[in-house]
This record gives structure tokens, C-alpha cells and sequence, in this order.
């Protein structure tokens, strides 16, 4: 059979789609955290938009209690709340409006009563008639008819009730707005304390929005990977300079659905997932997965077919937000995404290998994953999982990328770097000791490994390596191995 053959999925106790849960007032339940690990959780996100640096830090070093104690290691994602713009307050809170009349978005630091405040004058002045103003995620729309020295008139197109500080979006106006506000430095600060593993950039528009964020953090020596949520149209013109420079893509598809025209989301999302995929970096596929879930106990089908498709697509991992932080059926979307994942990836087309390796480490790579698709249907040698010695992540990375249906275990010395990889499709990290010289024997390795259940005596491995146990970006070796007690 060639390679466009059906997987035969296999996974030691999770699926190769890696998912991430919001942390929120939900999972305060007394032993949550621990529920939504075990159900299959590899990475907690915490949205820094919400509550205070104590609230987020004693709840970071509870994951991480319930990690160490259960054995099973999990990652922690810092998302900054980034330059959103916002109206300001009303006298009493909220107004009511009706679709077709006339109103103003005027500059003012005072409550306003039948008027939008903003405080950006910037903003105000960059409005033109014509251009579209969308407010709370796009439930409240208008249209710009004329602009005054101090405000700016706009039509109603959409009614309803508009409270106090909601976001507001202006999709064809390209705003200057700072790439970190004084928040976002703050949490840096948390982040580095705690050592996260990974951060993520809201409203990311260019790589140089990466470079300052990534300055930010080695003046505080903060190793963590950096996610570039990808939500406006300047992301998406500006794509392939954010993926060379960022660690990982966030496909943020709340803002991002409201920034462009909402039926071109499905498409967009295909091709990040796609040339991310093929960059060799984790993607995340964010917002409103199993929205009904919220209050529901059971997802609406076009909710488990967005979920699948993403899947079908390759995606690294698979967000919930608002489902595990302040839903009522955290552990059951959870549940339900695992079991989508476990089903949707024993049903997906094998991927070719690239048959362009420009270095040594991608050449082995390549040839150990076709050597794995040749053995696939051979029962007397058949693979049970890829065994990756990597100090620096990279050769796993590599080998995701093509997304083969057994586990990747990748064995590293380095606490941070296992804990990055957890975040990457198909990729079981471990820690293991390197000791010093070459390599001439793994039955160590694999004993440490059968301890963990992610072998046994007598399974067939792929075993990519370098000369030595510390060879750092040298892999230059493969070998068919078998487990032995």
C-alpha cells in the first residue's frame, strides 16, 4: 500500500491532538484539576484579561502540585490581554439602542449617556463615513455617516443592549495601538517567577510585535515559547513573517471572525493550520469549539464537526475556553473532545513525507518515517512508537510535522523542554538523564521508559539519535529496536 493509506492511530493513553483547557472559577471544584488531567488535558491556559497576579499564581503552583503528584506532566500558557480597544462606561451602565437611528462615538474620559466614549483620539480621528464599527464581538454593528472635530456620527445596523468596556473592532482601519500595554509587563513578570512554558501575544499584526515581546522576556529571562494569536487581517497579510519568528500559532477565532468577513474564517484556518504544520511548529485551533457546552451537557453536531475538522486538518492542539473556565461541564468537554480525537485520527490520510531535506537531521527524520510507513502492515515488525533523544526539541518537532499515527517519545534531560513539546501534535515528553559519551546501549532508556507504560518487552521502536547522548542539534542516526526486559 503507498503512503496514502488510512492510519492505524495509536496512542499510549491519549490522543496525538494535544488539548489545552482554560483555567477559570470552574476549576476551583476540589479536585478538578487533577479530573481534567487525567481525562486528557496537556496544557492549561490562563487568560490574563481576568482576575488578579495572586489569583493566577497560587492556581499555577496548584497545576502543578496535581502534575507532580499524579506523574503526569502538563504546561502552563500565559495569554496577554494585549492592545484591545474598548468604549468606555455609561452613567448607568448600559444603553439600549435601535436599529436605524443615529449616534455618536465621541472622545471623553467622562461616562457618556447616549454616547460611545472612547479615549483614543487617534482612533477617533482614523474613522471614515462608510467604514464598519463592530462592538461586543460584532452583536452590535454601525456605520459610519460623518465625522465632526470632536466625534464622529454613525448608523445603528445592528441594535441592541451595549454595556460599559466592551471590545470594540473596526475591521477595515489598520489602528497603531501599543504592542504591550502595562498589564501585559506585569504578567511577564508573573510568567517569568513561575517559569512558564509558553506566552501568548494577543492582536499580533507584524514580527516585529514578536522581537519586542521576545526582548521583553530575555530581559527577564523568561525561556518560554511564544504563541502568536493570529485575530486581525494584518496578521494574516503579514503570516509568513509572524511563523518564521514566533514559536507557535494560536488560531484566535473569536477576533479573527469578526476582523474579516466570517465565512472566510473556515478557509483562513485551513491554510495556517497547513503552512504551520509544514514550518514544523505547534498550532492551536481556539474559540467557541463546544460553546453550547457551556450550559449544555452535550455539543450541537456542527460544534463536533468544527472539532473534527481541525482535527482532519492536523492541528496540534484543540482549545476550550469559556467550556473549562467558567462552564458548567468542564470535565465533559473535555471528554468529548478526547473522544473525537481518538476517533476522527484512526480515520485520516497518511501525509507524504517531504522529500526536500535540506539538513542532515531533516534527512534522517524523513527516512526514519518512511522506514515506519514500510514496516506499518509487516505484524512481525511493525513500530509501536518513534523513541526521539533531543536536547533542544527539534528532531520531535521534525518528526511531528509529518504526523505519523504512533507516539513519538522524546526523551530529554531538560524540565523546560519536555514541557514545551507537550503542546505538539502526537509527542510523549519525558525527562531521562543523558549520561556522558556515546551510545552504545539503550537498555536503561527502555527500562525507564517500561516503568512509565510507554513501552513493553518486545515492541519495535524507531530510535533517532546523534553519536553521543548530549549531541545538541546532531542527529544523524536511526535504528529498528526491540524492548527488551
Amino acid at each position: 500500500m503507498n503512503i496514502q493509506m488510512m492510519y492505524n492511530t495509536r496512542m499510549i493513553g491519549r490522543p496525538l491532538t494535544k488539548i489545552i483547557a482554560t483555567i477559570g472559577p470552574t476549576c476551583d471544584i476540589t479536585g478538578q484539576i487533577e479530573k481534567l488531567i487525567l481525562a486528557g488535558v496537556s496544557v492549561f491556559r490562563f487568560n490574563l484579561k481576568h482576575n488578579t497576579q495572586e489569583w493566577h499564581n497560587e492556581r499555577i503552583n496548584r497545576i502543578r502540585e496535581v502534575s507532580e503528584r499524579i506523574n503526569q506532566p502538563v504546561a502552563v500558557l500565559l495569554d496577554l490581554q494585549g492592545p484591545e480597544i474598548r468604549i468606555g462606561s455609561f452613567v448607568e451602565g448600559e444603553i439600549k439602542i435601535h436599529t436605524g437611528e443615529e449616534i455618536a462615538f465621541a472622545l471623553n474620559r467622562q461616562p457618556g449617556e447616549r454616547t460611545i466614549v472612547l479615549d483614543n483620539l487617534k482612533l477617533l480621528r482614523s474613522l471614515r463615513p462608510g467604514q464598519r464599527v463592530l462592538i461586543d464581538d460584532g452583536f452590535l454593528q454601525f456605520e459610519i455617516t460623518h465625522c465632526k472635530k470632536d466625534h464622529v456620527d454613525a448608523r445603528v445596523v445592528k441594535g441592541g443592549i451595549v454595556s460599559s468596556h466592551k471590545g470594540m473592532n473596526i475591521p477595515e482601519l489598520s489602528v497603531e495601538l501599543p504592542v504591550l500595554v502595562e498589564k501585559d509587563l506585569e504578567h511577564l513578570d508573573l510568567a517569568a517567577r513561575n517559569e512558564v512554558d509558553f506566552v501568548a501575544l494577543s492582536f499580533v499584526r507584524r514580527a516585529k510585535d514578536i522581537e519586542l515581546l521576545r526582548n521583553e522576556m530575555q530581559r527577564r529571562k523568561l525561556t518560554a515559547g511564544i504563541i502568536a494569536k493570529i485575530e486581525n487581517q494584518q496578521a494574516l497579510d503579514n503570516f509568513v513573517e509572524i511563523l518564521e519568528i514566533a514559536d507557535g500559532i494560536m488560531i484566535a477565532r473569536g477576533d479573527l471572525g469578526i476582523e474579516v468577513e466570517i465565512f472566510k474564517l473556515p478557509f483562513f484556518q485551513k491554510e495556517i493550520i497547513r503552512k504551520t504544520r509544514e514550518a514544523g511548529k505547534p498550532v492551536i485551533t481556539a474559540t467557541q469549539m463546544l460553546q453550547s457546552m457551556v450550559v449544555q451537557p452535550i455539543p450541537t453536531r456542527a460544534e463536533v464537526s468544527d472539532v473534527a475538522n481541525a482535527i482532519f486538518d492536523y492541528t496540534d492542539a484543540i482549545m476550550l475556553s469559556a467550556e473549562t473556565a467558567h462552564g458548567e461541564y468542564p470535565l465533559e468537554s473535555v471528554q468529548m473532545m478526547y473522544a473525537v480525537a481518538q476517533f476522527i485520527e484512526n480515520k485520516r490520510v497518511a501525509l507524504p513525507a517531504n522529500e526536500d531535506s535540506p539538513s542532515m537531521v531533516e534527512a534522517v527524520v524523513v527516512s526514519a518515517y518512511k522506514l515506519y510507513q514500510t514496516l506499518l502492515h509487516q505484524p512481525m515488525s511493525s513500530i509501536e512508537a518513534f523513541v526521539v533523544l533531543t536536547t533542544s526539541g527539534k528532531t520531535a518537532r521534525l518528526l511531528a510535522r509529518l504526523r505519523p499515527g504512533i507516539p513519538i517519545i522524546a526523551v530529554t534531560p531538560s524540565r523546560s523542554v519536555r514541557d514545551q513539546l507537550l503542546i505538539s501534535h502526537g509527542i510523549i515528553p519525558r525527562i531521562f538523564s543523558f549520561p556522558e559519551g556515546a551510545i552504545h546501549s539503550f537498555r536503561a532508556l527502555f527500562q525507564s521508559l517500561t516503568k512509565q507504560h510507554l513501552v513493553k518487552p518486545g515492541d519495535n521502536v524507531i530510535v533517532l539519535h546523534g553519536k553521543g547522548w548530549k549531541d545538541t542539534g546532531k542527529t544523524n542516526a536511526l535504528s529498528i529496536e526491540t524492548v527488551n526486559a
